[in-house]
Parts: C-alpha cells; sequence; structure tokens
C-alpha cells in the first residue's frame, strides 16, 4: 500500500491533511511558505531543507489529474495586504515576465512533517488577479516542451495535421 492510502485507511481520525504552497520567482524578495489548514503554521522538511510555513486562509482546487501533463489548481488565497502585489511589480521592475512564477504544491500529515505525503507538484502561475478580498490564479504544469527534448506539432507548422484531427 501507499503512504496515501495507508493515511485515508489506516490513520487516526486526529490526523489531519495540511495543504501547502510554496511560491517564488527569481524577482521575488523571499520565497513564500504557505499552509491551508494549520492556524499556527508548521515546520515540515522539503527538499530545500526544514521550513516554517505561514498560515494563509486560501482555497485549492485541482483542476485535472495530479500524474497528466494537463495537471493544475485554482489557487484563492485570502488577503496578503500589499505583499504579494509588491513581489509582481519587482517582476515588472526587473522585465522578468518571460519567467513565469512557481508554485510546488505538498501535501502532509499533520503526524508526520517529515516528507511530504503528496508532491511535491511544480507548477506555473497562470491567469492571476487581485481584488479587494485577496488574490487568485490557476497553476498549472509548465509546458510539454519544458525540457527542449521534443519537437511540439502545431498546425500552423504542419498544415497537413488537420485532416488527422
Amino acid at each position: 500500500m501507499t503512504a496515501l492510502t495507508d493515511f485515508f485507511l489506516k490513520s487516526s481520525r486526529a490526523v489531519a491533511q495540511l495543504d501547502t504552497l510554496e511560491f517564488s520567482h527569481p524577482s521575488f524578495s523571499q520565497t513564500y511558505y504557505k499552509v491551508r489548514n494549520a492556524r499556527n503554521g508548521m515546520t515540515a522538511k522539503t527538499d530545500a531543507g526544514i521550513v516554517m510555513f505561514d498560515f494563509l486562509p486560501m482555497q485549492i482546487k485541482n483542476l485535472g489529474a495530479r500524474n497528466d501533463l494537463d495537471a493544475g489548481l485554482q489557487i484563492v488565497m485570502g488577503d496578503l495586504g500589499e505583499e504579494l502585489p509588491k513581489q509582481f511589480d519587482r517582476i515588472e521592475k526587473d522585465d522578468s515576465w518571460n519567467v513565469k512564477p512557481t508554485v510546488i504544491y505538498r501535501v502532509y500529515r499533520s503526524d508526520d512533517l517529515s516528507a511530504p505525503l503528496v508532491g511535491p507538484y511544480r507548477f506555473e502561475v497562470k491567469n492571476i488577479s487581485f481584488n479587494r478580498n485577496g488574490v487568485s490564479f490557476d497553476a498549472q504544469a509548465p509546458g510539454l516542451n519544458y525540457s527542449t527534448t521534443g519537437e511540439l506539432y502545431k498546425l500552423d507548422r504542419f498544415p497537413m495535421l488537420r485532416g488527422a484531427l
């Protein structure tokens, strides 16, 4: 059985699923570590070491299966004040919009913070919007040709593919 199956079938009801996000960009002044459902925050082990995740009210909705190329999350974060908009101003100032902000999603068990139960899944931020209630965005898997090892077959480059569709 996998650790996830053990969590759902064998763990106590007192053990909770903790959803975390790591939000970063080269132009940001810091990397943000946020947890959705631990009011006092939490300290957990990641591939970057031991990290403190701060509590932030947010909604996280899966946009597809976690294990396919169309994986993604729809995230609505509670009010970050002027913290996150200032970071996006830094991206504009550095003219680094060609690099998309990165979101790493992990799920931990509340009784074992030494390794993620699910993840880490790396996503790129798309369609970000700010309003008076906070920020919302879609985070999707990086492009299919991310490592430049393959070739994308598009109709504008290969019009003869139209008949095969």
